[in-house]
């Protein structure tokens, strides 16, 4: 609700306020998001594609796993600011939306980029409910999504726990989660393998009462997914 404006003077009583016309407000660009085709991202996605078979050696195993016949919820781990885009190589097929954090949104330029590619702001140290709506929205409208659960990066094979907003996204959306463990360290010249999972089921938990409980248990079963991509990578010793 507007708050009162408590500097306005009060009309006489016997005299009706005239309404004045308020210029619309213009959107704030950062809460523009760019759906459909991106040529941008097109391109992006297949240069990198080529580039990584040569430095990387990189390996894409399960793409079948995806389904194509629905919009999904990709979920990875979260090593580096390449990840986004190895993920969105395991399906070349479609355009993945994916959150990045607010700060990249200072710069124009960036986040003229970003938006371009299908990027939009979260504010990663609050419950950003502004972010959550965007990713339902992307969902709503049958697009895809790439979360990566962790919430930020983490060097080494092991993952930090995982959030639970991913799955209240996934629950309330009743999209598929598909896991994707990248193996490797973007070393030149040293082989990396990407793995994707089968997606996790979920329909026990659709079927009952959607809440903390639900969310908990959602991304336990995402977290047994990760463990067996890593070959028991996932989790420190």
């Amino acid at each position: 609700q507007t708050a009162p404006d408590t500097n306005a003077q009060t009309a006489p009583a016997d005299t009706a306020p005239v309404k004045k016309d308020v210029p619309a407000k213009k959107p704030d660009k950062k809460e523009e998001h760019k759906y459909g085709f991106s040529f941008l991202y097109w391109l992006l996605v297949r240069v990198y594609f080529v580039l990584v078979k040569i430095l990387y050696f990189i390996r894409i195993e399960g793409k079948e796993n995806i389904p194509k016949d629905r919009n999904v919820i990709l979920m990875g781990n979260h090593q580096f600011d390449f990840d986004p885009v190895t993920l969105a190589i395991c399906d070349m097929s479609r355009q993945y939306h994916f959150m990045g954090k607010k700060e990249l949104w200072n710069n124009k330029l960036v986040a003229w980029l970003w938006t371009q590619v299908h990027g939009f702001p979260v504010d990663r140290g609050n419950y950003d409910m502004g972010a959550i709506r965007t990713a339902m929205n992307i969902l709503k409208k049958g697009e895809c999504l790439g979360i990566f659960p962790e919430g930020t990066r983490h060097k080494g094979p092991d993952m930090l726990p995982l959030l639970s907003g991913a799955a209240m996204i996934a629950l309330r959306s009743k999209c598929d989660i598909v896991p994707i463990y990248i193996d490797g360290d973007y070393k030149p010249f040293k082989k990396m393998v990407v793995r994707v999972g089968k997606p996790v089921d979920m329909d026990d938990l659709l079927a009952g009462r959607i809440g903390k409980d639900t969310f908990d248990t959602l991304m336990g079963r995402v977290e047994e997914s990760f463990y067996a991509l890593s070959g028991g990578k996932s989790r420190k010793a």
